[in-house]
């Protein structure tokens, strides 16, 4: 079961990012705004880091990929 992210932490209470804490809350990523599903999640640290930014995998792919790897 995923843990959904705090939306009460002070990043999403921030006002530049008002549309990210709403997309977050109604379970979308605030990066692409597309459906959170938890069979996407490929592992335990993708699953925590959902939990603090509410990213998806791929936007989590995307984020933290190796910049030597083309």
């Amino acid at each position: 079961m995923l843990t959904k992210p705090d939306i009460s932490k002070p990043v999403f209470q921030h006002p530049d990012f008002k549309m990210e804490a709403i997309l977050t809350q109604i379970g979308m990523c605030p990066m692409c705004a597309q459906p959170i599903h938890e069979e996407d999640f490929t592992d335990t640290i993708s699953r925590k880091e959902y939990s603090i930014s509410g990213m998806c995998q791929k936007c989590q792919d995307e984020m933290f990929a190796d910049p030597d790897e083309d």
